[in-house]
């Protein structure tokens, strides 16, 4: 049986909507924050390819000075201090702490895989009493490389104990989920504020727009 569900934390678990506002005011463009992340992704992905890992702490402000320059908006000193401030107070989606405790209330084992550093998402977790909710805590950290890596879904599946067969990957990003369906996972995109799904991308098995009706799909299957 199919009982392992693995969960994407910013943007999936985690509602980022007081960093968007934030880096939007700071880079004068309601786009803002889409454009800075967008740029986080590429500089992430990119050292995968060239295999020199920087955690997010220290690629998220490299992100947005460049984001920055490129649109003629000069930052103060204090810029990325703000971001950090905004990032300190970010909290779960509503129906994040019920969907997940209908899984485990089932007996599924709940694991955070996270792009994001080690002690951001301890704290992140543990600030949003958030800890009881996940058997497992999993940052990129522990293997040195970003998603899409298929090592950081492998790394997934030696932390469970499990065939990748036996896992369920939730999350609000297409690619995260077409990288962890090429390694054998089965696939559920909860759809949040702004995300979109690519066409190119084969469907995701299961579609939501919540973590109730997740947890609700999930055992009735």
């Amino acid at each position: 049986m199919t009982s392992i569900a693995v969960f994407d934390m910013n943007e999936t678990t985690l509602d980022l909507a007081p960093v968007r506002a934030e880096v939007n005011r700071l880079l004068d463009n309601d786009n803002g924050f889409t454009i800075w992340f967008q740029k986080l992704l590429q500089l992430s992905m990119m050292s995968v390819v060239t295999g020199e890992y920087q955690d997010f702490s220290a690629l998220a402000p490299s992100a947005l000075a460049a984001v920055a320059d490129a649109h003629g908006v000069e930052l103060d000193d204090g810029a990325w201090g703000s971001v950090g401030a905004a990032m300190a107070g970010i909290a779960p989606f509503p129906d994040v702490a019920e969907g997940l405790d209908a899984l485990q209330s089932a007996g599924w084992v709940t694991m955070a895989l996270t792009n994001s550093a080690s002690a951001a998402v301890n704290a992140q977790v543990d600030n949003n009493g958030l800890r009881p909710l996940f058997d497992h805590v999993v940052s990129v950290d522990e293997v040195g490389v970003f998603k899409p890596s298929p090592r950081v879904y492998e790394h997934a599946a030696v932390v469970a104990d499990a065939d990748p067969s036996s896992m369920w990957m939730v999350a609000a990003h297409d690619w995260d989920l077409a990288a962890a369906r090429a390694t054998g996972m089965h696939t559920a995109f909860v759809k949040r504020p702004h995300m979109v799904w690519a066409p190119s991308y084969p469907e995701a098995e299961i579609n939501v727009d919540s973590f109730v009706a997740l947890a609700e799909a999930l055992l009735a299957g």
